[in-house]
């Protein structure tokens, strides 16, 4: 079980931190580490991140049949 989980989220991003083990202030640690990440999520383009910016929702695409 986490010492400490920290959600920070802008509706469309939700950042999620556990610390474990934390000799020091896990809150403080938790709480820097997601803003840390929600600034490097933040600034990259949503299209980009999961590398699926050219697939759409229908595809016209066939499945083998060992899928």
């Amino acid at each position: 079980m986490p010492d400490v989980t920290v959600k920070l989220s802008d509706g469309v991003r939700e950042i999620t931190v556990e610390v474990h083990g934390a000799d020091n202030d896990p809150l403080t640690q938790a709480e820097d580490t997601a803003v840390r990440l929600y600034g490097i999520v933040a600034a990259t383009p949503p299209d980009r991140r999961a590398g699926f910016a050219n697939w759409a929702v229908s595809s016209d695409t066939e499945r083998s049949g060992e899928e």
